[in-house]
């Protein structure tokens, strides 16, 4: 008997460093999918989502795509948690979940189709129709759409919605005068149309004839008039300018010789330096010339304009005496050119 309870009481030896030695380590710390499932029962999903991930990457376990679908699910992620739940059902195809996730499926995808239609109501026009912006000058004109009368769809500016079909336009405004168009708005996007009203009151000029005209009875009708003689213009022929340029520089050139010439005099005068005085013979001669250029010039452009105002005004068409003569003509000291004229 002693020795049996010696023999336990050295076996209690053995086991008491264990024990204690099991008592002071630290107390294991819990796994990701427990701190991931602890995320999702106080629902904060976004924190679950990641540590569910994070479970997902260390065991690749298939049937934690059900925890992320779930997360996403009330996250309201619809596309995504769709493809998490057909992921759990593509690589569990034992598990009796199935069934209840096929109903996640069906409510996601209808979640989904619902935010759809309502992003699409927000965002863009019904299919079928395109704005179309409808401006006028001046604003303020009334508009209607595929209608002459009845009530008008408001007054410019306007925003409409027309589907894509050709339309009538019509725009009225009192005192202007009545516009209409035919538009496609078939192109994408928004279409502007932009329209300038006519005054009523603007008419085009019309000659004034005497109320009872010779050999017309009651008077001249507005569409018997001749018509209108479009006259050329001076102003437009290059000759005349031609002309004019001519005559000025000539005339500048003689003025500045002849000037040149009287102080060469001059400085004779004061010096009598024979080179003086012939350098101011050849300016002399320079504004001479210069100057009967000038005249030449000065006479032909004249006799050119109204030789070009009478024959534009008609007047050579009757008979007249009107003519230009150039005749020789010599005098006690020479002989030159006289230019006659007959008006």
């Amino acid at each position: 008997m002693k020795r049996l309870i010696l023999l336990l009481s050295l076996f209690g030896c053995l086991l008491a460093p264990g024990a204690a030695h099991a008592q002071a380590r630290p107390a294991k710390t819990p796994g990701t999918l427990i701190v991931a499932d602890q995320y999702f029962r106080e629902g904060v999903f976004d924190k679950a989502l990641i540590e569910y991930q994070k479970a997902f990457e260390e065991t690749y376990d298939p049937a934690i795509y059900y925890n992320i679908a779930q997360c996403l699910h009330r996250m309201e992620h619809w596309q995504k948690a769709i493809l998490y739940y057909e992921l759990f059902i593509s690589k569990n195809h034992a598990s009796p979940l199935i069934s209840h996730v096929q109903g996640h499926i069906a409510e996601c995808a209808r979640k989904l189709l619902e935010a759809q239609k309502l992003q699409e109501a927000h965002t863009r026009v019904p299919p079928g129709t395109r704005k179309v912006a409808v401006v006028s000058e001046p604003v303020g004109a009334e508009v209607y759409v595929d209608a002459f009368t009845g009530s008008p769809v408001g007054t410019t500016p306007l925003m409409l919605e027309l589907d894509t079909t050709p339309h009538l336009i019509v725009l009225r405004k009192a005192g202007y005068k009545d516009f209409s168009q035919l538009v496609d708005v078939g192109v994408p996007g928004m279409t502007l149309l932009r329209f300038v009203l006519e005054d009523v009151n603007r008419r085009p000029a019309v000659a004034s004839v005497p109320a009872s005209a010779p050999g017309i009875p009651g008077g001249a009708l507005p569409g018997d008039e001749p018509p209108a003689v479009v006259r050329p213009q001076l102003t437009g022929q290059w000759w005349f300018w031609t002309g004019l340029a001519t005559t000025s520089v000539l005339t500048l050139s003689g003025i500045m010789t002849g000037l040149r010439t009287l102080d060469l005099k001059s400085q004779y005068d004061d010096t009598g330096d024979v080179s003086y005085k012939d350098r101011g013979e050849r300016y002399r001669a320079w504004t001479d010339l210069l100057i009967g250029g000038a005249l030449v010039a000065g006479i032909t452009t004249g006799i050119g304009a109204m030789l070009f105002y009478r024959a534009s005004s008609g007047a050579s068409s009757s008979p007249t005496n009107a003519g230009l003569s150039v005749l020789p003509a010599c005098g006690p000291g020479a002989c030159g050119l006289t230019l006659r004229f007959s008006f």
